[in-house]
């Protein structure tokens, strides 16, 4: 069903745990509950406080807030999970597509959705051609890519707190970290969480760099290079099929302007300017860290253990070979900042979409009280499930996170990216592509199909994108009452009474 990377022979870093490094990570955990405890009152005084912050959040917490949902598991374990097991240039490939999806939410996406006004992406859709049957499918959508991607989420973080408390089985951190998530998230809804990914991203790009002037110390800057070379010559290259590098590419370049977590961390932001610069700002973080982590982290962890048992496991090789006890529970800390700063924010995408997209659907009137319970009761059961699932994850961090991101560019690419600036797509061609694109693709992965792994989209976004633009054409044009919601956000008023008031 999803392919394995086969790695080597099984060594796992060993850590010098303590008081010291628990006591960090027991007083993380207590710092978001924290924060999800104070922002308790203000996130029930209504469900645009619950699932947007008010969509008030200023453009200097905005740039951390998004630096830290971008760079999830996914991006902290999983670029140099990536170069550990297929080379260097193949981590970069992908940190520059995800770079490239930043920029297109930049330019195309993130001004119009947030002019909308609404509380979610499926609510957009609904505006945008103005039909409930898209915005269910595009709920349904957005539920399965929430919950799927919460299982890497999961994995990341029952691999960072078994790094730091050994004396725990790996399944008892995953279940641990799924209940500080679900606690904080319920309870403070998305001002807890716009708080929380804001000081997240501040730690999580610090200590994304932490490793990297000691590993120059003890290895050089070249050295590493040379050294993890000299161990596995493939390590300045990549080993993975070309196609693969291209399937890969695909999705995260188009996956960013699909995936739940970024549309929700878009609404939240005070203005259609704020959207657009926290976008901008946060991409020349991003590439700047993970780029030394992917040549030098990786590489020094290379050199350190050719042999470990999970590529995921890099970054604690070299926490435990260079670090003592409180260093390796700061970058424990950095760790479960990059798995809470996502899990939060697609744990809002997933409860949203069950609590106020499904309903709303399907004509089912919740009171504000009702939905915000709702909201939180998913809150728990999606998260609880995704440990189960997490208890036996099905490939490395990396992987997993493209896979879902894969699905979300699938099924939702055309209508919502294109759908956005051409006038002429309609309801018809919303719906046709979005269950085209996202059935395809989960027929060619489950089917596995396709000779070359992870190339699924390559054929599943180019079919929804044809289905897309052939029904629209082959059906009525919309009418002007289906375009009311296309004018609105492009409208030259709307953008000016925003910039308005953003100064």
């Amino acid at each position: 069903m999803f392919p394995i990377i086969p790695l080597q022979d099984g060594v796992t870093p060993q850590v010098s745990s303590g008081p010291l490094a628990i006591g960090v990570v027991v007083a993380y955990f207590a710092v978001v509950i924290g924060i999800g405890v104070y922002f308790y009152r203000k996130s029930r005084e209504s469900t645009a406080d619950f699932w947007i912050a008010g969509g008030s959040i200023p453009l200097w917490v905005q740039v951390f807030a998004v630096l830290s949902v971008t760079a999830s598991a996914g991006s902290f374990f999983g670029y140099g999970g990536f170069a550990y097991a297929f080379g260097a240039a193949f981590g970069e490939l992908v940190l520059v597509a995800v770079a490239g999806g930043g920029l297109f939410m930049m330019i195309f996406i993130a001004a119009p959705i947030r002019r909308s006004g609404v509380y979610t992406v499926p609510d957009y859709l609904k505006r945008r051609y103005q039909s409930s049957n898209v915005r269910l499918v595009a709920a349904v959508i957005f539920t399965i890519a929430s919950w799927a991607y919460l299982i890497p989420q999961m994995t990341a973080g029952g691999i960072t707190i078994d790094f730091v408390v050994p004396q725990l089985s790996y399944e008892a951190g995953v279940m641990a970290g799924a209940i500080v998530f679900a606690l904080y998230v319920s309870l403070g809804g998305m001002w807890a969480v716009t708080w929380t990914d804001f000081f997240q991203g501040i730690v999580m790009f610090l200590l994304t760099l932490l490793p990297v002037p000691i590993v120059w110390l003890q290895l050089g800057v070249t050295g590493t290079l040379n050294q993890a070379m000299a161990v596995d010559p493939g390590f300045g290259s990549t080993k993975a099929p070309g196609l693969m590098h291209l399937g890969l590419g695909l999705v995260w370049i188009l996956a960013f302007l699909a995936l739940p977590q970024m549309g929700q961390r878009v609404l939240a932001s005070d203005s259609d300017r704020t959207a657009r610069r926290s976008f901008m700002y946060m991409n020349v973080l991003y590439v700047f860290s993970f780029t030394l982590s992917i040549f030098w982290v990786a590489g020094a962890a290379k050199v350190l253990e050719p042999n470990l048992a999970n590529a995921d496991y890099f970054y604690y090789e070299v926490l435990s070979s260079y670090f003592g006890p409180l260093v390796q529970g700061l970058g424990a800390a950095g760790l479960l900042s990059a798995v809470m700063s996502t899990t939060d924010a697609l744990l809002v995408a997933l409860s949203a979409s069950i609590s106020h997209d499904i309903p709303h659907s399907l004509d089912i009137e919740l009171s504000e009280r009702q939905e915000t319970l709702l909201g939180s009761g998913i809150t728990w059961v999606g998260a609880l499930t995704a440990a189960v699932i997490a208890f036996n994850p099905p490939a490395i961090i990396g992987l997993m996170t493209t896979l879902v991101a894969g699905g979300a560019a699938s099924g939702l690419f055309p209508a919502l990216a294109i759908g956005t600036w051409w006038k002429r797509g309609n309801s018809h061609g919303a719906l046709a592509s979005m269950i085209t694109g996202f059935l395809s693709y989960g027929i060619l992965l489950f089917g596995n199909v396709m000779p070359v792994p992870y190339t699924e989209a390559l054929v599943a976004i180019p079919l929804g994108l044809l289905t897309y633009i052939g029904v629209s054409l082959a059906t009525r044009r919309p009418t002007g009452d289906e375009l009311a919601g296309f004018q609105e956000f492009h409208s030259h008023d709307t953008f000016v009474e925003s910039q308005q008031a953003d100064d």
